[in-house]
């Protein structure tokens, strides 16, 4: 079964990821750009600064010795520059301009740049006066690749008398966005985790009332249907379906106890008027021996409201049941010596289907328990067993001990009863295939005898033995 807490830390982790991982898409583009951005405007400043002052006669050392002052002594070993004249003729080359790059490919901008770009006046030289400055015309960038393989920016720059070509190697700006994405996705693992787990927590946190709610529902049963549920200090939320589980516990509760009522006063009452009759059917059967139809009347109605007696007082056993009231009176007993006992009356109601009753029953099992309720469950499990049974079939009952714990078990060759029959084999009223088909019994036994043995701390369940048979299984504790 899936967690839901689980499911929220991973809907979180999810969701968090695609969120992080857009943002980092984002922030990495962003930032890319950025680097490429701050490159341009570092060329746009060289750029201007050479275009400003420079004519055909320009002092080379001084030009590359500009890279370094410029750009710095690490950046400047990966720029490399080229000056033309207006018509394109080379006048100076840098020792780094990639070998096979054709300078014809990279034109500058022939419009005047507006506004045109200030002077820094902090660098001019005091000790000599400088030419006036040119007109720098509009600079062009160009994102190219160097016959060498590498990633170049080539920006672009003129005056009316020369062209300044500026190459910057983007690899190293590549190479930096390749770090910073090889650590956002290593990084992104162990912040997926983190969120994971924090939602789980807060997940947690949100999810104990409900927690909290199960486990007291959990303790609510048919006979503590008085229990409710704590709303003081619930938040408003739950507040509201602990307030709502409440009531539908109290209408529950009420319809219970009128039903477990009627059931009892019910069958109560009956009784009476049930005995008398039999009673009456008992003297006529004796008033006329000599009437052979009469008798086998009187017989018949004798044996039905014997019935009706047996159902009566299975009701009242389960509406004391339900209440919470069905006592006993336990006694030391041997279990063993009472079983063989019990096994011969059901040798009786096996002997006219020509049915086999078989036991292993271990002597000397003893322990505390209600004799006469255990005669109940044994006429209940022994009857159904024969009842539901084919003629010439078998019967086995066997008794052992197992640990601390007296296993019974009463299996027979019937029809084995199908999957869902036998998950509600112990429910009031409920008939099996082969008890649907043949119309015998009321549904009851089984009920009455997990009630029985709930009331004296066994188990009973329902299932079949490795030959495929049906077998009944009762535990009881205390062994001796």
């Amino acid at each position: 079964m899936h967690s839901f807490r689980w499911r929220i830390a991973l809907s979180s982790a999810l969701i968090s990821g695609l969120v992080v991982l857009a943002f980092g898409a984002v922030a990495w583009w962003s930032l890319s750009r950025a680097r490429v951005a701050d490159l341009d405007a570092e060329m746009r400043h060289f750029g201007y600064r050479v275009m400003l002052r420079s004519g055909r006669n320009v002092d080379v050392s001084r030009l590359e010795g500009s890279l370094s002052d410029v750009f710095g002594a690490e950046k400047a070993r990966q720029r490399s520059l080229m000056l033309l004249d207006s018509r394109g003729g080379e006048l100076v080359r840098s020792s780094g301009w990639p070998d096979g790059l054709d300078p014809s490919g990279f034109p500058a901008g022939t419009e005047a740049l507006d506004p045109q770009p200030r002077e820094d006046e902090s660098r001019r030289p005091s000790d000599r006066p400088l030419p006036p400055p040119r007109e720098v015309l509009e600079p062009r960038f160009y994102e190219t690749e160097s016959p060498d393989g590498r990633d170049l920016l080539i920006g672009a720059f003129a005056n009316r008398e020369t062209i300044l070509l500026i190459a910057a190697d983007l690899d190293q700006v590549a190479g930096d966005m390749r770090q910073l994405r090889r650590a956002f996705l290593v990084a992104l693992p162990g912040a997926l985790l983190i969120v994971a787990l924090g939602a789980a927590f807060v997940a947690w946190r949100a999810l104990r009332p409900v927690t909290a709610l199960g486990e007291d529902m959990r303790k609510v049963s048919a006979r503590a249907l008085d229990q409710r549920l704590e709303v003081a200090g619930a938040d408003r939320e739950f507040a509201a379906i602990i307030g709502n589980y409440n009531a539908m516990l109290e209408r529950l509760e009420r319809s219970f106890e009128q039903a477990t009522r009627f059931s009892a006063d019910a069958s109560h009452e009956l009784k009476t008027p049930l005995a008398v009759m039999q009673a009456t059917l008992e003297r006529a059967l004796r008033d006329h021996p000599e009437d052979e139809a009469t008798q086998t009347l009187i017989s018949h109605l004798l044996e039905q409201t014997g019935k009706q007696r047996a159902i009566l007082e299975s009701l009242l056993l389960l509406s004391r049941a339900d209440a919470g009231r069905l006592e006993i009176s336990p006694e030391t007993i041997d279990l063993s010596a009472l079983l063989e006992t019990w096994l011969e009356d059901a040798s009786l109601l096996a002997e006219e289907r020509g049915i086999i009753v078989k036991s292993d029953i271990e002597p000397g099992l003893s322990t505390e328990a209600d004799p006469l309720l255990l005669q109940r469950v044994a006429h209940n499990l022994f009857s159904n067993a024969v009842r539901y049974n084919v003629d010439d079939g078998e019967v086995v009952c066997r008794l052992f001990r197992e640990g601390s714990w007296i296993v019974w078990v009463v299996s027979n060759t019937g029809e084995p009863l199908s999957e869902a029959d036998r998950e509600r084999v112990f429910e009031r009223f409920f008939h099996g295939q082969s008890a649907r088909d043949g119309e015998v019994g009321m549904g009851l036994g089984l009920s009455l005898v997990r009630e029985i043995l709930t009331a004296h701390g066994g188990e009973v369940a329902f299932g079949l033995d490795a030959s495929g048979r049906n077998e009944v299984r009762v535990r009881l504790g205390g062994a001796r």
